[in-house]
């Protein structure tokens, strides 16, 4: 893929003149393992996705062709992404947190979605309520 980069750099240099961009680097794992999405309300883990690219693409949005499955997180990602919520002032009632893994089983933050996250209520509908009571404790104390 090295070699394929310079006829890139054009349409690169164009797209940084006239868009914000968020550039993250390849982690071959990605194809492999997916990403993880956690979702955490008011500070404390709820559920979890599994995002999965399809054959032969690295993106793992439904958008292109990528697919969503159930996951059991381990102790170790779950309490990450609970630590991660708890470095937000004041802990967002509602967010995911993405993660990806390196090669060693590592385990990083792609992402973290507290402006407009999908949080996969679907998959588990009871977190509804998990949302309401951290948007009733925002109104409570007047950060809304």
């Amino acid at each position: 893929m090295t070699h394929e980069r310079p006829s890139y750099e054009a349409t690169f240099s164009d797209l940084l003149q006239h868009h914000d961009m968020l550039v993250q680097a390849y982690q071959e794992t990605i194809t492999t393992h997916g990403e993880a999405s956690l979702m955490v309300f008011n500070g404390t883990f709820s559920h979890a996705i599994l995002k999965r690219a399809k054959a032969g693409d690295f993106r793992v949005q439904d958008d292109f062709g990528g697919t969503v499955h159930h996951y059991n997180p381990t102790p170790k990602e779950i309490a990450f992404a609970e630590q991660v919520f708890a470095c937000c002032n004041p802990t967002p009632a509602y967010g995911r947190a993405d993660i990806i893994w390196d090669t060693y089983g590592n385990h990083y933050l792609s992402e973290l979605e507290i402006i407009e996250p999908e949080i996969w209520v679907r998959n588990k509908p009871k977190s509804a309520h998990l949302i309401a009571n951290g948007v009733m404790r925002f109104l409570q104390q007047g950060v809304l």
